[in-house]
């Protein structure tokens, strides 16, 4: 039987990325650009079905070895219906019925995931999540991402938005957040909210490096802050570790919630390896209740920015094996 191979779509509001990958998880091409949401849904579908057919072609892949594809999208969505209710940062993205568009476009089955989930897909399917019976996985980007693997299956909830770890209050009348609440962990422990915070602090006229850093034009990423943190800058270690504090304490809750084996960190903010993750465990073990010792595993991701993808071609492949298509 030939190899059956799928499409994995990662729609974020920056880039549009599109892989095509074995049933093994390996990724035998890779392709992206920037996704320019702000032109509308057409002109993107488009653009997803271009990368398609250009990945196809790339691997010399025949009509019966491409199963289909999976989509990660940002929500709230409906796994279900294929639609994009309303997305912040896909803007004027209304009640957009995506998988109907690609599937017209591409000619292929097709399933929708919300991007958290497919990322957290991935990592269950071919990374840090391998061998865990139940896991969350946090991706920590442009806003704080997460999925939910409970016994092998993603958890979607009865109105399909379930884990938005992101959107979960953490400081109750906090900083606003675009999604319409206050205090969302995200604003507290996202790459963009990290950058948002340290440049808060140079414009107020904090003596720190990060000045140094910061490129014309452009706005603080993470990383930046991190490196300056292990530096030794005292602006930089305090952000750090506040951003440490606020992301173990998600995972205390998500302890509470869910009792996963593994909680698994990824994202671009994982990039700062152990310097994230040690801190992270060490907020969590100071805030961890002393009843039980049921603390899950806290690692990082394994496959970088490559989750969703993976994850999102991983969903359209398990489709295939369930019948569903």
């Amino acid at each position: 039987m030939a190899q059956k191979l799928a499409l994995g779509i990662d729609l974020g509001g920056t880039n549009l990325e599109c892989g095509i990958v074995t049933e093994q998880g390996t990724v035998l091409h890779r392709a992206t650009r920037p996704a320019l949401p702000e032109r509308g849904p057409a002109p993107v579908l488009d653009d997803m079905a271009e990368l398609i057919e250009t990945a196809i072609r790339q691997v010399g892949a025949s009509p019966d070895e491409v199963v289909g594809i999976g989509i990660g999208a940002p929500g709230p969505l409906s796994h279900r219906d294929g639609v994009i209710y309303k997305a912040a940062n896909l803007p004027g993205w209304e009640n957009v019925h995506l998988l109907r568009g690609i599937i017209k476009r591409a000619g292929l089955p097709a399933t929708l995931e919300n991007d958290g989930n497919a990322a957290a897909y991935g990592e269950f399917w071919a990374g840090a999540g391998k061998g865990a019976n139940t896991m969350v996985a946090f991706t920590l980007g442009t806003g704080v991402g997460a999925g939910a693997i409970i016994k092998g299956e993603l958890l979607h909830g009865h109105f399909e938005n379930a884990l938005e770890l992101g959107h979960t209050i953490v400081d109750p009348g906090g900083r606003p957040c675009s999604c319409g609440q206050r205090g969302c962990l995200e604003q507290y422990c996202s790459a963009r909210s990290l950058g948002r915070r340290a440049m808060e602090e140079i414009e107020r006229g904090a003596k720190t490096s990060l000045t140094e850093r910061v490129e014309p034009g452009k706005s603080l990423g993470s990383l930046p802050v991190a490196e300056a943190a292990r530096a030794g800058d005292a602006l930089a270690c305090r952000l750090w570790d506040d951003a440490c504090r606020f992301l173990a304490i998600g995972c205390v809750n998500v302890q509470h919630t869910f009792n996963p084996q593994r909680i698994v960190l990824g994202g671009g903010m994982s990039r700062a390896g152990d310097f994230l993750l040690d801190r992270v465990r060490f907020h969590l073990d100071a805030q961890k209740w002393h009843l039980h010792s049921d603390l899950p595993e806290v690692v990082l991701g394994q496959l970088d920015n490559n989750a969703g993808v993976i994850g999102a071609a991983g969903c359209a492949l398990r489709s295939y094996a369930d019948g569903v298509w």
